[in-house]
């Protein structure tokens, strides 16, 4: 009888605790030990991009932030680029390799090559991220390397941004280490000079405004001094490195008619030599057949301006250019401007400051054509393209390159070429500056060129105007109840069949 008591009492406390626990395992799971999974599980998805568990904080995230810089999806893409640096920015980290090679990338991607347009430069150059880029670069100008100037210059060029405060410790890079460069680097800077304006030729001095207010040296001879080592390079033959290019040689052909350095000459082994002809022959010996001269690309858009420019301003080398470049080149390339040449090498379309005057000629009823062929009266290829073209043989230009400083504007070395061209064609330039033009109201606006219509004598065509009116497409009351006299007339040159 014991033996069953005790037996019964050990039944009803294992079904006891058999209960307890299926009734404690259906209701929560038991407690665990405390894991990282289970910490990362229960925290906020924007701390999971850290790994806050590490032992060592990194000291930079340079390594991390170039890396996205680099990638296939990002290298393409300037919004991308520009939160990629924002980012940065916000992690604390404030890499001057990485504020470098964000502005680098940038103006890589609007290069001539590449498919966007003056007005698409702008805005980039407008938004609050690229200016802050700018700030952030220019304030750490002193940690940029040397061998970085030549590219910085060049995205510049390609951006049509000129950033005044830190172009000084760009340009003296360049100028310490000029007989160090490489002649395809040396091509590739005077190019990007020329195009911002900075190449010197015919202005006399070139000083820019610092950020603690004091002016920078003068840099007007720069573009001369970098002219004289390419000659010195070209006519001393075995200083030339081999790997220069026909586009290398033609870039700095058209450089340095751009900033009009016709007559800089070069003594090398006891000879004095004109520069420009030199470079025509170097980049000349490149092209051995027509199927080379069709497939060079700006190669032979650089070939045909320098030889017209030369033609129309009539430099004393322009008899030694026209015989270094050989004379199946030039028809091969007469035959192909029109319809080859031209199409692909002008820059197209209009940028903002543009578009802005052109409603402002709207508004004072100017009859104006925009971004028209000129030249002389008596050529049948026009190779240089007018802003706004008025009649009588005027010509508007619109300056949208930041100035050296307040109130001092610099124009760019394509709107300074076209403008002596131009001149040299009978034409009269106006060339209307941004940093003056942004700060005047629309009326403001309209009355300087009211006033440019009164100095320059421009004639209003009438008939021009009638022909152009647009037409009245609804009645004045309701239809057949009219009584205004009719504004439509016919045309007496149309003839209807």
């Amino acid at each position: 009888m014991h033996l069953n008591l005790t037996r019964a009492r050990h039944v009803c406390a294992g079904t006891q605790v058999l209960y307890l626990h299926r009734r404690y395992s259906s209701s929560s799971p038991l407690p665990t030990i405390t894991s990282l999974r289970n910490l990362r599980a229960r925290q906020p998805k924007e701390l999971l991009q850290y790994d806050a568990y590490r032992k060592v904080p990194p000291k930079s995230l340079e390594k991390k932030t170039l890396g996205k810089l680099a990638a296939e999806d990002n290298i393409i893409d300037p919004g991308k680029l520009l939160n990629i640096y924002r980012h940065h920015v916000n992690d604390g980290d404030k890499s001057p390799a990485v504020v470098l090679r964000t502005f680098i990338q940038l103006g890589f991607l609007f290069d001539p090559n590449s498919f966007f347009a003056t007005a698409d430069k702008q805005r980039l150059a407008a938004n609050k991220l690229f200016r802050c880029l700018a700030y952030d670069l220019t304030h750490a100008q002193e940690h940029i390397p040397a061998t970085a100037a030549p590219l910085l210059l060049y995205a510049m060029a390609c951006l049509e941004y000129r950033c005044a405060p830190l172009l000084p410790t760009v340009l003296d890079a360049i100028e310490s280490h000029l007989h160090h460069w490489k002649t395809e680097v040396l091509t590739l800077t005077l190019y990007s000079l020329s195009l911002l304006g900075l190449a010197g030729g015919r202005q006399d001095t070139l000083e820019f405004d610092l950020m603690d207010g004091s002016r920078s040296r003068d840099y007007s001879n720069l573009g001369t001094l970098i002219a004289v080592e390419l000659g010195q390079r070209v006519s001393a033959e075995a200083n030339v490195d081999v790997h220069t290019s026909l586009h290398d040689w033609s870039r700095a052909m058209f450089a340095l008619v751009v900033a009009g350095l016709y007559d800089v000459e070069a003594t090398a082994a006891g000879a004095t030599s004109l520069v420009l002809p030199t470079v025509v022959s170097k980049a000349c010996d490149h092209l051995k057949v027509y199927q080379d001269l069709d497939e060079s690309g700006w190669a032979q858009f650089f070939l045909y301006q320098t030889l017209y420019c030369v033609d129309v301003e009539k430099p004393k080398c322009e008899e030694a250019v026209k015989r270094a470049m050989p004379m199946w080149i030039q028809e091969r390339l007469h035959h192909q401007w029109l319809d080859q040449i031209v199409l692909n090498g002008q820059p197209q379309g209009a940028d903002v400051m543009q578009q802005d005057v052109g409603e402002a000629l709207k508004r004072t009823n100017t009859q104006a054509l925009l971004n028209c062929s000129a030249g002389r009266d008596w050529d049948e290829q026009h190779c240089w393209f007018a802003g706004f073209l008025l009649e009588p043989k005027v010509a508007i230009e619109c300056d949208s390159m930041l100035p050296l400083g307040p109130g001092r504007p610099q124009p760019s070395g394509w709107i300074s070429a076209k403008a002596r061209l131009l001149q040299q064609m009978g034409f009269t330039v106006v060339t209307l500056h941004r940093c003056f033009w942004n700060s005047l109201t629309d009326a403001q606006k309209d009355e300087q060129l009211l006033r440019v219509r009164a100095d320059t004598g421009y004639i209003h065509n009438k008939d021009l105007e009638r022909r152009q009116r647009k037409i009245r497409q609804e009645p004045h009351t309701r239809h057949s109840v009219e009584h205004k006299k009719k504004e439509w007339q016919p045309d007496p040159f149309m003839k209807r069949k």
